[in-house]
Order: C-alpha cells, then structure tokens, then sequence
C-alpha cells in the first residue's frame, strides 16, 4: 500500500538526513536550509559518539570515523529517543552488521565495548538492597560489591590501547578487567588476574562469604595448601575494598 503524501516526505527527509550523497531532498525544500539542518544532525551524532569513543575515534582518525558515523547513521535504525543510549546502538550495530567492521582495526569492537562500559557503569542507577558495613569482616561476611561493577574479559589489550600501541594480533591469554563506580562516583579500572576475576565472578552470582569463595577458587584450581589460599584471598579482598570495589561486608 502507498505511503500517504505526508509520509513519503517524512521519509524522503529523514533519508537525506541520514545520506544526503545518495538520497535527493523532498521536493520544494530550499537547499540551504536542508544542509544546515543535515549538518546539525549529524555533529549531535558526531559530537556524542565521540564523547564516548574518544580513544576508538584516534585509532582510526577523523576521517574514517567521519565515514563510519556516516554509515552508523544510513545503515541503523535507533531503537532509543534518548542520546545517551546512542553510543550502546553504535555498539550494537558494530556486533551485528557485517558492513560496519569492514575496514577497521580486528580489536575496534572489544575496544568500543571496553569504552562504552564506561559511560553504561558512569549512569548505572543499580543500587544495593542492604547497607554492608564497611569495617565487616570480608571472610566471614558476605563482601558487597560495589553496585555499578562488572568484570570483562577481552582477546585484546584495550586498556592500553593507544595510536602508538595498535595490536595486531589476539593476546595468547584473555586480559581480565573490572570496571566500577566507587563511593565518589568516580568510574575505577583494575586490572586482575584470572584467580581474582573468578572471585568477583563468584561474589556476583552466589550469596557466599569471602571465605566460602576462596574455597570453592581452591577446589576448582586444585590448590591444596587452604591456608596459604585464604591469606591471599583475605589480602585480595582488602585491597578490593580499599581502591572501592567492595563497600564493605554484610552479616
């Protein structure tokens, strides 16, 4: 069925906004107030891509990454109003559309995600549902996680991604990576190896005290000396809780 008029110059617009080299403005719209109009859209959308892909953004220079928020803008179709979602749908378009790696550095997208965790934890309003106390004993207690935390995992080095370090090749061994807001609302980087990655795993998924997942670390990695186990455990969750990662425990 035809598009009503109003409809087909609604899309006629639009269309143009999003590729003005291949899609002819509607009828009858003046040419300078089409390209300024186009032109505004479209630095909003380079504007906040760029705050939160500042580093993705110098890899590939200005203008490959002019070219890519081109494509981002003809190809996707946004399912969000709101523009702080905008740089999860450019993630999303990167995971999904064959056409949008083309040409890019192999750790584009591990380095997009690792960059767009940081605005996601920075927003986050996930709270915890009970005050840990923060001089609790981690062991014996259960150590609270800071709310806004997740734990990543990439074939890449992207935490030290730079224009003069570009990896060409995969890490033999995956970098773990923790990423959460502290108490000052400041977003915190750590990186950890793969025992201390396994414990913030644990504490994540199960109600357990520091203690019960150093354990269960132990068995899994065969690690007979429990003792020596729970000392390190004990000291990895003190340091946990000192750069803000854990809050505290609850009894």
């Amino acid at each position: 069925m035809m598009q009503p008029t109003f409809q087909q110059y609604q899309t006629q617009f639009t269309d143009h906004i999003r590729d003005p080299k291949l899609s002819l403005r509607p009828k009858g719209v003046q040419a300078r107030g089409m390209s300024i109009y186009t032109a505004i859209v479209f630095n909003n959308m380079d504007e906040t891509l760029s705050a939160c892909f500042p580093v993705c953004k110098k890899i590939i220079g200005a203008r490959r990454w002019k070219r890519l928020v081109r494509a981002f803008m003809t190809d996707h179709r946004c399912t969000t109003p709101w523009f702080r979602k905008i740089p999860e749908e450019l993630l999303r378009w990167l995971e999904t559309s064959p056409q949008a790696a083309h040409d890019l550095p192999p750790f584009l997208l591990s380095l997009a995600h690792y960059e767009w965790v940081e605005l996601s934890i920075a927003v986050s309003d996930a709270t915890l549902d009970t005050t840990p106390d923060a001089d609790g004993d981690l062991l014996t207690g259960l150590p609270a996680l800071a709310p806004a935390l997740v734990c990543l995992k990439y074939d890449y080095p992207v935490h030290r991604i730079s224009p003069r370090f570009k990896p060409t090749q995969p890490l033999a061994q995956a970098v773990h990576l923790l990423v959460f807001r502290d108490v000052d609302d400041t977003v915190q980087f750590m990186e950890l190896n793969p025992v201390s990655a396994r414990l913030i795993e644990l504490l994540q998924e199960t109600k357990i005290t520091g203690r019960q997942a150093i354990e269960a670390i132990a068995t899994e990695i065969q690690f007979h000396d429990l003792s020596v186990m729970v000392k390190f455990g004990a000291e990895l969750l003190s340091s946990l809780q000192q750069r803000g990662a854990i809050l505290g425990a609850i009894a």
